[in-house]
């Protein structure tokens, strides 16, 4: 069986003794229309289609005890035997009985195999906010919780792509935590990752066309030989593979990190406001700093593909090309956009 997990941040801790909760419907509701809210502010400023139904995933949020289970599938439903509590023109809202003893969720989760609930259909599975803040202090209200489960719903949106979902099946032989183990133990391989990430985010800096076109070209040398020296010494073929973990998290980082700068220019949300003590109208992102956030950028502060793909993004919208109107279904990763549009004229 192939099932795949795609973990922005797991915690497992299995001997937590937590106080019998108090479930109040009304704020899970709340929050619940609160990411909807925010899925359609990605699609109408950022990333269009990102709301549109045909792209939509079930939602299960967890509680101590239950689960709240959005726009469930049928199969899902005769599975587990949910209870409907909530609709409106958008979503609808069934509760149920925790599905699983897992103790932190915030991924999505998708399966290979024809006899599972998820089959080729991507999962959104999210803790709410008071166990994120009680396992993870640096996360201490709704709206940051929030962010993360927009990057999450992101790769679900990206998995409702069937070209990119064929892609991933086919060539998901070699694991993330592969990539990152690769990238801590050999120096030669880190040293060249470092120095691609540079050449990319030297281009972002430069003013001068011809500068920006020879430090991508730059680029594209750096990682071409890094990759070959790869294949004589580690015995695999590591483009397609980063070419998948680079588009994932580069695309869902870049929408998590539009809402750091979207949110702080909106109204307070109304029902939060009133239903929802740990929502704290935006004031998180009011100070945020870009150039101190490193993790976004910066290779040696965070797993490589990441901020490769961060930058390729960056380095897209910079050149303006259009890469929104084909990424996930004609074409499958953002390097070969990229590699079109900058290196037309090179072998």
């Amino acid at each position: 069986m192939k099932h795949f997990t795609f973990i922005f941040l797991l915690i497992i801790c299995s001997s937590c003794h937590q106080k019998k909760e108090i479930i109040d419907d009304n704020v899970i509701i709340d929050r619940i229309e609160y990411l909807y809210k925010l899925k359609s502010l990605i699609s109408q400023n950022l990333w269009q289609g990102f709301n549109n139904k045909e792209f939509d995933l079930p939602l299960i949020y967890y509680t101590d005890s239950m689960c709240y289970i959005t726009n469930p599938t049928e199969r899902f439903i005769n599975k587990f035997n949910p209870t409907f509590i909530f609709e409106n023109q958008n979503i609808k809202i069934y509760k149920a009985n925790r599905i699983d003893s897992t103790l932190f969720h915030m991924h999505v989760s998708v399966s290979f195999d024809s006899t599972e609930y998820n089959y080729r259909l991507p999962l959104m599975l999210c803790s709410n906010t008071e166990i994120t803040n009680k396992l993870i202090p640096d996360v201490p209200s709704t709206e940051v919780w929030a962010t993360m489960i927009i990057h999450e719903y992101f790769h679900g949106f990206q998995f409702r792509h069937t070209k990119f979902l064929d892609f991933f099946e086919q060539n998901i032989g070699v694991s993330a935590d592969t990539l990152k183990n690769i990238y801590s133990k050999n120096k030669w391989f880190r040293e060249s990752v470092d120095k691609e990430n540079e050449m990319l985010l030297s281009a972002l800096a430069s003013k001068d066309r011809i500068e920006t076109s020879t430090l991508i070209n730059t680029f594209f040398e750096i990682r071409k030989e890094r990759r070959n020296k790869t294949k004589e010494k580690l015995g695999f073929k590591i483009k397609p593979i980063e070419e998948i973990y680079e588009t994932m998290e580069g695309t869902a980082r870049y929408v998590e990190y539009s809402l750091y700068e979207l949110l702080p220019t909106l109204k307070p949300d109304t029902k939060l406001l009133y239903s929802d003590t740990l929502y704290h109208s935006n004031s998180y992102f009011k100070d945020f700093s870009f150039d101190n956030a490193k993790w976004l950028y910066k290779t040696g502060y965070t797993t490589y593909y990441y901020a490769i793909g961060f930058n390729m993004l960056r380095l897209m919208d910079k050149l303006e090309i259009d890469y929104k109107s084909s990424l996930f279904e004609e074409k499958v990763s953002l390097e070969q956009i990229m590699r079109d549009n900058t290196m037309k004229n090179t072998p």
